[in-house]
């Protein structure tokens, strides 16, 4: 695979962090947005953002303070970073369990941050040296939802042939997917302009099969981080193509990524009967939707050799991580570490993304607190009362934020159960939540 090059635009400004500059950075937001071709529903969400961030933070920050604000159309998507030096700054208010209160006054000054997280597709939190803060946030474009396509015949006679889709192939053949309810879609896929516009940006690979001019099945990849890709699929469409379909999109997909600069490929979806050759095994999360099992296998490839690494982190994840990293042959050293609850901020921050169809939410830290367990049992509540029945926290162990995490996510019931090499800043961790009853 030659690597992606995504295609992109930006722009970029430093502005004092102050209220009388408010409007600018509004603007610049607001008339970049729709430079870029965004609608008013599109860039509203980011605009709003901007707004309610701004102004909170720049109340708490310093005289002579700069605030750096990036926007970015990255084709499907437009992303905004705002960067500042803050110590200690108030960011409960963008967990999904924060409400505010009508009789609480500090409730109430945490609606702007509230509104701002929800107002987006997602949001991100780093931190630098010297109290940096990078909040990073992004808003998808609006597509429709996939249309009712049909499948192909079950008559077709010619060989099947390999087919290098272009951005109307892909999204053709993520309308069929759809159709045909293959399991274990990615978001993207749903929504098949998204899925054109990444593939016509660089930022997803895809190879399809054709047999008589009708697509019968497809494979796909995506960049997790600058060394490791996620596979999907191989989708098959119609009888009688099964095996074959499989065997030449796994060969092509594969060979052709082997020859990329990344260095792992992992796949997370259904079992790979017959075709476990392409892939090692990392582990298996048994869900549950109802009274139906899902299994979630993880497969994993080497594309190139491992590189060595630490890893900081304390007890139960670093007992945890030297019997993965032993049975998989990764070069880690793990050296334990343990955080200085003085040090830690106020407040700790969860990311959530939702898939209903598994009855799942996927957790992932942004910020350490020293409420770490109480917001992680407040999440777990919040979600059951939504009826969502599964629970995984994806842990990096290349960010000190995550791996901080580590005994809370023990003391409210998690589990570590599979490592996935370089899928994060680091490696990631995959821990699940099992019933009262355990669940091997």
């Amino acid at each position: 695979m030659k690597q992606a090059k995504s295609r992109s635009h930006s722009l970029s400004s430093r502005l004092p962090f102050k209220g009388a500059f408010l409007p600018l950075a509004m603007s610049l937001v607001e008339k970049g947005a729709e430079g870029f071709g965004y609608g008013r529903r599109e860039a509203g969400g980011l605009v709003l953002a901007i707004e309610e961030l701004f102004s909170f933070y720049a109340r708490q920050a310093t005289a002579d303070s700069a605030i750096d604000v990036d926007l970015e159309d990255q084709g499907y998507r437009l992303a905004l970073t705002l960067t500042f030096r803050m110590a200690n700054p108030d960011l409960r208010a963008f967990n999904l369990t924060w409400n505010c209160s009508l009789d609480s006054e500090e409730s109430l000054e945490l609606l702007g941050p509230m509104l701002a997280a929800r107002s987006v597709s997602s949001l991100r939190l780093d931190f630098g040296t010297d109290d940096q803060v990078v909040l990073r946030l992004a808003r998808n474009r609006d597509y429709p939802p996939a249309a009712d396509v049909p499948l192909p015949p079950g008559d077709l006679k010619s060989p099947l042939r390999l087919l290098e889709p272009s951005a109307d192939d892909l999204r053709h053949f993520a309308a069929m997917a759809v159709a045909a309810g293959s399991p274990f879609l990615p978001g993207f896929l749903a929504r098949p302009g998204m899925a054109a516009d990444m593939l016509a940006a660089g930022h997803i690979g895809a190879l399809l099969i054709e047999q008589d001019s009708w697509i019968r099945g497809g494979v796909l990849w995506h960049p997790l981080t600058g060394s490791c890709l996620e596979l999907y699929g191989p989708y098959i469409f119609g009888p009688d193509a099964d095996a074959q379909g499989v065997t030449l999109l796994l060969d092509a997909a594969v060979a052709r990524i082997s020859r990329s600069p990344y260095r792992g490929l992992v796949r997370r979806q259904g079992v790979l009967a017959g075709f476990e050759r392409f892939f090692d095994f990392l582990g298996e999360l048994h869900l549950r939707r109802g009274d139906a099992a899902i299994r979630s296998t993880c497969y994993y490839r080497q594309l190139k050799e491992e590189s060595s690494g630490t890893v900081y982190c304390a007890e139960p994840l670093a007992s945890f991580l030297d019997k993965q990293y032993d049975r998989l042959c990764l070069p880690r050293q793990i050296r334990q570490a343990g955080s200085d609850p003085a040090r830690l901020r106020d407040g700790s921050v969860l990311a959530v993304e939702l898939e209903h169809e598994r009855s799942l939410a996927i957790l992932r830290p942004l910020c350490a607190g020293k409420d770490m367990a109480a917001n992680l049992t407040a999440h777990l509540d919040m979600l059951r009362g939504e009826g969502i029945g599964n629970f995984l926290v994806e842990l990096n162990t290349g960010r000190s934020e995550d791996t901080a995490f580590a005994a809370p996510l023990a003391e409210t019931g998690f589990v570590p159960r599979l490592v996935i090499p370089d899928a994060g800043q680091g490696d990631l961790v995959v821990y699940d939540h099992p019933e009262p009853e355990g669940r091997v």
